[in-house]
């Protein structure tokens, strides 16, 4: 009779330390601004995301396009976001801007006009 009663206090004292911790997500904002152009983007293990942005001509003025994206992101993962031009050429229309913003540390890169990509791989800070 003694040893269920040891049995069960014991499994009962050993269930809390099994729970799964629970580990904070944080809303990462990602802005990538370019003139024909494919953005990849991925946290931690994700395969990622794609995007295209094209541009546009208005008579005499190039205009780069701007697309926003957000992910969800753990502590520890990493970053991946990456803007690469469509064609050698469309480089003559401006540069590539990468930024990282949202409950992240704010961080951006820029490649001028020779520069076929601008990539983030890197792991990012919380606030």
């Amino acid at each position: 009779m003694l040893r269920p009663v040891i049995g069960v206090t014991a499994l009962l004292l050993l269930l809390p330390s099994c729970k799964k911790e629970q580990v904070k997500a944080y809303t990462v904002s990602l802005r990538a601004t370019c003139y024909d152009c494919v953005v990849q983007y991925a946290a931690g293990p994700d395969r990622g995301r794609y995007d295209t942005l094209y541009g546009g001509i208005e008579g005499a003025d190039t205009l780069r396009e701007t697309g926003d994206y957000s992910l969800t992101m753990r502590e520890g993962e990493d970053l991946f976001f990456r803007a690469c031009r469509l064609t050698p050429d469309s480089g003559r229309f401006g540069p590539i801007d990468l930024e990282v913003a949202g409950q992240a540390q704010p961080f951006a890169v820029s490649v001028e006009r020779e520069a076929d990509c601008a990539v983030i791989n890197r792991a990012v800070q919380f606030r």
